[in-house]
């Protein structure tokens, strides 16, 4: 057979880089470092997959192609230095805050869910914990976080690897500003009782204007003070286009929060 007899090749734009079907949403995951197979694994098994292109995101073009993103639990630190190489991390600034990337093109911000190390990359400010107590973290020499959500977060707040624990989280009470009934039995059958995984976990030990609670935990051991009170510390929270949990959602059967980032924050507003 010759080229001019060869059959033409139909290409579907479903799976072309940065094109995506009218009705579906392209969901990233920061495929840097860390658990991302095991968010995708999950992604791929609730209802909500098809109306999803799922990709593994490791470079900018893959990056500009996303509606919504996922920063996996991992290595925070390893994830910056990675992330620091051909300006990567402008880019992913721009994606979560919105604003200009390496190359001066400006971007509108969009959709993102940290988990574990995710969150501390989302995080405004950062603390470690110390035998003392906690102190602000000197400015890393691989660079700050992305930063976009108005928290303080305590790395490795419970303590170190052999310190990781399981433990359900408890959903926070809807505030007065919750009026919308519907979202906030939605946070609520997300989080209540979910089987949080927490690995060298943060805590989250301020929230800003805007930051909304979603789920605090009590530690098995840990009483109140050091930023645990009676009703544990906070471990979830949002706004309008970050979500962070300081636990792993991906390391356990349950798809709740998975299908809830889902709903609330890649489909709401979709055709």
């Amino acid at each position: 057979m010759t080229a001019d007899t060869a059959p033409a090749v139909v290409v579907s734009t479903e799976h072309v880089l940065g094109v995506a079907a009218p009705t579906r949403r392209t969901l990233g995951l920061l495929a840097l470092q860390g658990a991302f197979e095991d968010h995708e694994a999950i992604f791929r098994r609730i209802p909500e997959a098809t109306r999803l292109n799922i990709v593994q995101v490791r470079k900018v073009e893959e990056l500009d192609a996303c509606d919504a993103l996922v920063i996996p639990g991992g290595e925070s630190t390893t994830m910056k230095i990675i992330a620091g190489t051909d300006s990567f991390m402008e880019y992913l600034k721009a994606f979560v805050q919105g604003g200009a990337g390496a190359d001066g093109v400006v971007r509108k911000p969009r959709s993102v869910w940290g988990t574990c190390a995710g969150c501390i990359l989302l995080s405004s400010d950062t603390m470690n914990q110390v035998s003392a107590g906690t102190q602000p973290v000197k400015r890393c020499r691989h660079g700050d976080t992305v930063g976009g959500l108005d928290v303080t977060t305590c790395r490795n707040f419970f303590g170190r690897q052999e310190q990781s624990f399981e433990a359900p989280v408890i959903a926070v009470a809807a505030s007065e500003g919750d009026a919308d009934k519907a979202v906030v039995e939605a946070r609520r059958a997300a989080f209540s009782d979910f089987p949080g995984v927490f690995i060298r976990a943060p805590a989250i030990l301020r929230t800003g204007p805007g930051v909304r609670a979603l789920a605090r935990v009590r530690h098995p051991e840990k009483t109140e003070g050091d930023g645990i009170d009676a009703d544990g510390v906070l471990v979830a929270a949002e706004t309008d286009r970050i979500l962070v949990t300081t636990f792993h959602p991906e390391l356990c059967q349950d798809a709740r929060i998975h299908r809830y980032f889902v709903e609330r924050f890649v489909l709401n507003g979709a055709a």
